[in-house]
């Protein structure tokens, strides 16, 4: 009894993934509506882009300006 106990946890335990077969991936909580649908969408649609242009304009408002 208790060897196939052992090992039906054995078997279960053999089955299990760390990955979803789906290839879901967390995303992260601070994104923006732009930047959370271009997540779905292919790299060269709209939505991509205007993700693209968001970001490139976030990144440009954090960088340091000479001047001001």
């Amino acid at each position: 009894m208790r060897k196939t106990c052992c090992l039906l946890l054995l078997l279960a335990a053999a089955g299990c993934a760390s990955t979803l077969e789906t290839g879901y991936k967390p995303t992260s909580l601070g994104a923006s509506a732009s930047l959370r649908r271009s997540y779905y969408a292919s790299p060269f649609t709209p939505e991509a882009q205007a993700a693209n242009a968001d970001r490139d304009s976030e990144i440009d408002a954090r960088r340091p300006h000479p001047g001001y």
